[in-house]
């Protein structure tokens, strides 16, 4: 099963695109940090690129804040092998 949950903040908001069959696209980086694992001498940090699509696009979402993303990974494009999360749900 292909499910992402992550906890992270929102960097690098776009303004919302529409593809060609006028559907809304918001492409965004999600910042997660995890000092849980400082514990295990492990620090986790990251970005992730993220889009979002259709009707999800109008709900108000800010930079700098945070929020529960649901999502799954996926490929950018069909010929490219770098990944991208899709949020499906944000909270």
């Amino acid at each position: 099963m292909n499910q992402l949950i992550l906890d992270g903040t929102v960097v690098d908001l776009d303004e919302i695109r529409f593809t060609p069959a006028q559907i809304p696209v918001r492409n965004f980086k999600i910042h997660f940090k995890d000092l849980t694992k400082l514990t295990l001498h492990k620090h986790v940090e990251f970005e992730i690129n993220a889009l979002m699509v259709g009707d999800l696009t109008k709900k108000e979402i800010k930079e700098q804040m945070l929020y529960k993303f649901h999502g799954f990974l996926d490929r950018r494009s069909q010929k490219s092998n770098q990944i991208i999360f899709h949020v499906q749900e944000y909270i």
